[in-house]
């Protein structure tokens, strides 16, 4: 399982900085799977995020995720799952959670 923290433009900071969401995807079966949580009040800044994942597949994700993530306007840091075992979508939700904990 990979986990991406999804990060959005910011006119303010000059930089891709605002957590927009939490992308999820397991590779070790015959299919690919992958989930994703948005960051509420933040669709604005998860636009480009938004545009780049309506009807991409699973697959086709993986392969471009080390592209995407490089991005300057939209770009996406790499994190280790805070749930241990948890499954996919329960990660992603985890860390979405983690996320919004720690914009305090």
């Amino acid at each position: 399982m990979r986990l991406w923290v999804l990060l959005g433009w910011s006119p303010e900071y000059g930089a891709a900085v605002i957590a927009v969401g939490v992308l999820g995807f397991e590779t070790g079966g015959e299919i690919t799977e992958s989930f994703v949580e948005w960051v509420p009040r933040e669709y604005e800044a998860g636009r480009i995020w938004r545009e780049r994942l309506v009807g991409t597949s699973p697959q086709e994700v993986v392969e471009r995720m080390a592209f995407w993530a490089e991005s300057l306007v939209a770009s996406a840091a790499e994190v280790e799952p805070i749930v241990p075992g948890a499954t996919l979508e329960a990660a992603v939700r985890a860390q979405v959670d983690d996320v919004l904990g720690s914009a305090r």
